[in-house]
């Protein structure tokens, strides 16, 4: 199997305060709204995140953002009035910060903290 993109897919019931949610966190509205209830920011050349509105599923998604810098993430989260706790070590490769979207989706940061940088921070 050859891949050539991934889209993480979140889900919201309330598609409005979501939307507002992930445009302040990641510093832009979406790139693409191909139809209502969908938007969709392009993040890397191969890599998109998709908010859907879809209540049956909200609150269950998981989306995960590789950061070369975990604490400059977290100041700007504390910048913008989002809620933070303390990230935590995973087996010495990788630092991870967990918080909640306003859907209680988990939303995480994950930092590659290998001494290569060789870890794969999606992976968290």
């Amino acid at each position: 199997m050859t891949v050539n993109d991934i889209c993480a897919v979140v889900a919201a019931s309330d598609y409005d305060r979501a939307l507002a949610w992930y445009t302040r966190i990641l510093g832009r509205g979406p790139d693409l709204e191909p139809i209502d209830g969908v938007a969709e920011w392009q993040l890397t050349a191969t890599a998109w995140l998709q908010l859907i509105e879809d209540a049956d599923r909200a609150g269950r998604s998981a989306v995960r953002f590789g950061v070369d810098d975990l604490a400059a993430q977290i100041a700007s989260l504390n910048e913008l009035g989002v809620p933070t706790g303390e990230p935590v070590v995973i087996a010495d490769m990788v630092r991870v910060l967990d918080i909640a979207d306003s859907e209680g989706n988990e939303v995480s940061y994950v930092e590659d903290i290998t001494p290569t940088g060789t870890a794969n921070a999606a992976e968290g």
